[in-house]
């Protein structure tokens, strides 16, 4: 741990004593989601690509107990879109490559082998 890191879990350590948490689920499987994609142009294919891809991630970070867990999640709110921006395929292939990925590369920065199979089931070709 660095000394930047050292003096940030003092914030966060003062925080959680001040403050209460609660832990979101997340939320890729509600209709509210789906009906929000669908009114942005998702066919349910992509809305179904999504589901899919992000429950096997979340699973496979969640059992990772001694390095992430289940509060390392991925939200659906990286696949919420932009007013304007249609939510099509490459605009989910975007969202994969430029955000997801790289969060991938810094959990499993020291494990190739879980990272290869991580981005795997992020690009859906698992």
């Amino acid at each position: 741990m660095n000394t930047a890191d050292r003096s940030l879990s003092m914030v966060d350590y003062a925080l959680r004593r001040r403050f209460s948490f609660i832990e979101l689920e997340p939320g890729f499987e509600s209709a509210t989601f789906e009906e929000y994609l669908k009114a942005n142009g998702a066919p349910s294919s992509l809305v179904e690509a999504i589901r899919n891809r992000m429950k096997g991630l979340n699973q496979m970070i969640s059992d990772d107990t001694t390095g992430l867990g289940r509060g390392y999640r991925i939200g659906h709110s990286f696949f919420v879109p932009s007013t304007g921006h249609p939510a099509d395929e490459s605009w989910m292939e975007d969202i994969v490559e430029c955000e997801i990925i790289p969060r991938l590369e810094e959990y499993w920065c020291d494990d190739s082998v879980r990272l290869d199979q991580a981005c795997r089931i992020a690009r859906g070709s698992e």
